[in-house]
């Protein structure tokens, strides 16, 4: 009986390192095709493509980059982030089983999220739910004070890999106060949206209001205005997009020393989506560092705390009438307070 139940657990030891190296091997077989597909979009594709049509010629610039913003949420970053939680948590806790063998409520709603904002289904609701707001650039901005004022910040001169990690940390500083914005009475409808997710999978990152714009004017302007060059400004977004879908994951680890001073953790991120609010809420930034200065670091959380809001939502892949919902909740909280 003992040799049996040797045996069978050394078969399972075997399975379970066959089926995590199946799961590298696929990820590097993935990330070789994917810099084979980069490769050919820089080399066989111009970075400025003229199209004519109807007797009339357009110009479109920054190809190379509008491809990579453009598919490098679907195509890159979101896949990897799915294999790296499935190498750590295994094929049967993973977000990617989930997701496809029987998806809850909650992730049935982070999926259409996902599907309608990479469709810019959302990016076109949120415009006008913006009211047009969304096309004002930082950049321009930056040109228009430095063509008045002489003053302009240029970091170009730093090696690429500081200029990232200035940015990246100017990113989270302001990326915590948006994050603070966004809890307050008036901005709260909106970001409860994300919060009302009840169960984490790698997508829940995805599930944003599309009306929510704090984010724009407190971390993208201010990026624009201080100097972040397209090309970081893209590297940020991919480090910032990946370490989103991992916090939101099945991942169960506090990242040691990282996750409490460097980055984020799944389990600190836990807490603040935490549904009990007797105690405040905390861990509002991507980088610990700025919880810490400014008095929201909670500690860590138990994997099984949780996680929702109090108001309910329906769930599943009709979202509509919660999105207006919670867009009729946010301005009649400002009638409301004018009334006061």
């Amino acid at each position: 009986m003992a040799l049996a139940e040797t045996s069978m657990t050394l078969e399972g030891d075997r399975r379970s390192i066959l089926g995590r190296a199946a799961i590298v091997v696929g990820l590097l077989a993935y990330a070789g095709l994917l810099a084979g597909a980069w490769w050919a979009v820089v080399n066989l594709l111009p970075d400025q493509i003229t199209l004519q049509a109807f007797g009339r010629s357009k110009t479109v610039a920054d190809v190379h980059n509008r491809i990579v913003t453009g598919i490098g949420l679907v195509a890159a970053i979101l896949p990897t982030a799915l294999w790296i939680e499935c190498l750590v948590v295994g094929w049967r806790r993973s977000s990617a089983r989930a997701l496809i063998f029987g998806p809850t409520m909650s992730m049935r709603t982070d999926l259409a999220v996902l599907v309608l904002g990479q469709g810019h289904v959302l990016d076109l609701v949120g415009k006008a739910m913006m009211l047009g707001l969304s096309m004002i650039s930082g950049l321009a901005i930056r040109d228009w004070i430095q063509a008045r004022t002489g003053l302009a910040v240029d970091l170009t001169s730093l090696p690429f890999a500081a200029q990232l990690v200035i940015y990246f940390y100017v990113y989270t500083f302001f990326d915590y106060w948006t994050h603070r914005l966004d809890h307050s009475r008036f901005f709260w409808p909106l970001h409860r949206y994300h919060h009302s997710a009840q169960d984490f999978c790698v997508v829940t990152s995805a599930r944003q209001h599309p009306a929510a714009f704090s984010a724009f004017f407190v971390i993208n302007l201010p990026l624009g205005v201080l100097g972040a060059t397209p090309a970081v400004m893209i590297f940020v977004s991919v480090l910032v997009t990946t370490v989103g879908f991992l916090i939101h994951s099945q991942l169960t680890s506090d990242w040691g020393w990282v996750g409490r001073w460097v980055i984020q953790s799944p389990l600190h991120h836990r807490l603040h989506h935490k549904l009990d609010m007797t105690e405040p809420t905390g861990h509002f930034a991507m980088a610990p560092i700025w919880d810490r200065l400014f008095g929201t670091w909670r500690g860590t959380a138990d994997p099984a705390l949780v996680i929702g809001v109090a108001q309910p939502y329906r769930h599943g892949f009709w979202i509509v009438p919660d999105l207006l919902r919670d867009y009729w909740h946010f301005w009649s909280g400002f009638v409301v307070r004018r009334k006061d």
